[in-house]
């Protein structure tokens, strides 16, 4: 799972305003269409942002797709990894 945060010094405004003239990239939906995220969920509350679930074999790859977002790339997001199991729907 890989938890979005702000990076350092970056303000809710630079992020929007990012996403505005950006919106999602292609290769962030590349992600979602092969698969590599199977699910995701955007965050509410004090620190806005998007929570992925990934599917990939270690965490140095989950942390080599993530650096490949432009948002990354452009220093407004980063991500802290926690591994997990599966995800089953109740």
């Amino acid at each position: 799972m890989a938890n979005s945060r702000p990076a350092d010094g970056v303000t809710a405004q630079q992020i929007a305003k990012f996403i505005d003239e950006n919106g999602f990239s292609a290769a962030a939906w590349d992600l979602v269409r092969h698969r590599v995220v199977t699910e995701y969920a955007l965050k509410v509350g004090d620190v806005p942002g998007v929570v992925l679930f990934m599917e990939v074999d270690s965490a140095d790859e989950a942390t080599d797709v993530l650096n490949g977002l432009l948002a990354v790339q452009t220093g407004l997001i980063a991500f802290d990894l926690d591994p997990i199991g599966k995800t089953m729907r109740l």
